[in-house]
């Protein structure tokens, strides 16, 4: 038995490891590949993976992957912005619970045929929505910033609410409590672990912000520690309590200095992969393949009615002007489920045998028909579906900028409007207060050094501008950031005109001339506008409509801008940013930012709109 259970979580572990690499060379989603690894492992396959050597030991298991992997999506949220959508949040988990649970119920229980106990235990688990699965599908999408936080929002939380509830319904049928007591403990789990979690969270963070007792590098492991900690407490407070409380715990401490966070994050996400890839693997091998036959045609019904049912939900729950049409029907069709409600109906399934329950691996089933099709119907054609709805922001989108100043703050400030992530590079200490001030992620450091990225995603930004003083320098970080993360926008601002070597170097490397339009050959750099602010004549950041036709009639590079005046971006359609350079051709209905100094009259400025 002992080399069994050796054997079981190796090639486990093994094939978990190749299951990513696989997925990411073949941009296949990673939770399929865990299935079919699983099945193919497992008793019903080759017999490589015996999950049921375990034991009791898979419970355990079960509950602690599930720990880590809640905290980590409550810890990769930003409050601040889910501020912008909480109420829809809020009205998203109720109406998820009175719409999908009913009809869900009466669909396993007239379609599939199962008792009434077993079909609301399989209701319950089929509102959550899973971060480990929605992350992925819409991290490389250029969606508006609201839309990705309300589906990333929504399914940390009700991955938190259902699996406390769907616990709560196996409880009950298990234990044979009255109603309303199982109703009871339900909220007061939910009340118990959000203030569990709101207390270490904010005990956790105040020691990492406001002492010095915690070294930097002993952050993570003493994190990691704290959430079991957070779990246990809560679970002695109350029963079923500690999902909740990991969740809240981890939403609390992604409120801390973006450098600090983003760390914590790099190690939790490496960890969550494993996490996921070996609860996955060890479930899926304990999946009954053989009786899928006898439950695929009423079980597609019924899953299709689940996906059905989102629809309404969120279109009631989104209601309100925030959200365009388009994107509420794109919202209400990306909704896949997750390891979080394989892993409750792995434990539902023996739970309910365990009490002499029938049709309770019915449960596994059809969750697993749920999780499959889901994630293969709706994170494939995610983005398909989000082109076809042109719901897609083209441009600039989140950006790196090197060099903090007043003029790249204004310009930050503006962008941010547009629900643009920005993070600002630079090695002067006092230059980043200027940006923490404004609220804005910043790294301190030498943007020339890869240790100054050590722990940041910074996959997720599509373009850097390169705005220090320094000529040089400037050229060298797009070429840097580019080699190395392979960023594809580039620009540098120059402040001056680039000598014979750099302007090689800039054509080369597709670096592209931003804000300063050298062939107009202006009488004053950027950086010209930048002393002027601090000789009090304070550039001025003013949004134009271009719609002048001999304006827009010009070349690129050959627009007639007012001297002192200079374009930073425009807008288009209202939602796509561009960083204007030397080559950007302007459109009718543009929305240009433009920097010009205090004596730049408005009667300059006819030029644009005619």
């Amino acid at each position: 038995m002992d080399n069994v259970l050796i054997n079981t979580v190796i090639i486990t572990l093994i094939a978990g490891s190749i299951g990513i690499a696989v997925s990411e060379r073949l941009k296949f989603p990673v939770i399929i590949v865990y299935f079919i690894c699983g099945i193919l492992l497992g008793p019903y396959g080759l017999g490589l993976i015996n999950p049921q050597s375990l034991g009791e030991g898979l419970n355990v298991l079960i509950t602690v992957f599930v720990s880590i992997i809640l905290f980590e999506g409550g810890l990769s949220l930003d409050i601040s912005k889910m501020m912008s959508v909480s109420l829809h949040l809020f009205r998203q988990i109720l109406i998820t619970i009175a719409v999908t649970m009913p009809l869900s119920w009466l669909a396993a229980r007239h379609i599939v045929g199962l008792p009434a106990d077993i079909a609301l235990v399989f209701a319950s688990l089929t509102i959550v929505t899973g971060p480990t699965v929605i992350k992925p599908i819409i991290q490389h999408l250029p969606l508006r910033g609201h839309v990705k936080t309300f589906l990333n929002g929504e399914s940390v939380i009700i991955d938190a609410v259902g699996a406390v509830l769907a616990i709560a319904v196996i409880e009950f049928f298990v234990s044979q409590k009255v109603p309303g007591l199982t109703i009871l403990d339900f909220v007061l789990s939910l009340f118990i672990g959000a203030t569990t979690g709101v207390a270490f969270g904010i005990g956790v963070k105040l020691a990492f912000t406001k002492t010095t007792l915690v070294p930097m590098g002993s952050r993570s492991i003493l994190t990691l520690g704290t959430v079991f900690c957070a779990f246990g407490v809560s679970e002695m407070l109350s029963p079923e309590s500690g999902l909740m409380a990991v969740a809240v715990f981890g939403l609390v401490l992604g409120s801390i200095k973006y450098r600090e966070k983003e760390k914590l994050l790099s190690f939790k996400e490496k960890i969550t992969k494993i996490v996921i890839s070996f609860l996955f693997i060890l479930l899926s091998a304990d999946f009954n393949i053989t009786k899928l036959p006898d439950y695929l045609a009423p079980g597609s019904l019924v899953v299709l009615i689940i996906i059905a049912a989102r629809f309404p939900a969120v279109f009631a729950s989104t209601s309100g002007g925030l959200f365009s049409f388009r994107e509420r029907l794109f919202m209400g069709w990306v909704g896949p489920r997750g390891i979080i409600a394989l892993s409750v109906a792995s434990i539902a399934a023996m739970k309910l045998q365990s009490a002499g329950m029938g049709n309770a691996d019915t449960i596994e089933i059809l969750v697993f028909m749920l999780i499959s099709a889901t994630v293969v119907l709706q994170g494939m054609s995610a983005g398909l579906v989000a082109k076809k709805l042109d719901i897609l922001v083209q441009g600039d989108r989140d950006i790196i900028i090197l060099g903090i100043n007043p003029v790249t703050i204004g310009l930050a400030l503006r962008w941010r409007e547009y629900r643009n992530d920005v993070l600002f590079i630079d090695s002067n200490e006092s230059a980043c207060r200027l940006a923490e001030k404004d609220g804005f992620q910043y790294v301190h450091g030498n943007g020339l050094a890869p240790d100054t990225f050590e722990g940041i995603d910074v996959d997720r930004y599509s373009s850097v501008i390169a705005a220090s003083p320094n000529n040089e320098i400037n050229v060298l970080f797009c070429r840097f950031m580019k080699k190395n993360f392979g960023i594809p926008n580039q620009y540098v601002i120059l402040t001056e005109k680039a000598n014979q070597e750099l302007s090689e170097v800039i054509q080369s490397e597709g670096i592209k001339t931003a804000c300063v339009d050298l062939q107009a050959k202006k009488s004053t750099s950027f950086f010209d506008a930048i002393r002027d602010y601090f000789s009090r004549k304070i550039p001025v950041i003013t949004d134009i409509t271009v719609k002048n036709p001999a304006f827009l009639k010009n070349k690129p590079g050959e627009y007639p801008v007012p001297d002192n005046a200079f374009i930073l971006f425009a807008v288009r359609k209202s939602r796509s940013c561009y960083i204007y350079y030397d080559g950007f051709r302007l459109e009718n209905g543009d929305v240009i930012y433009l920097l010009a100094s205090s004596d730049t009259s408005s009667k300059n400025l006819i030029i644009f709109t005619g």
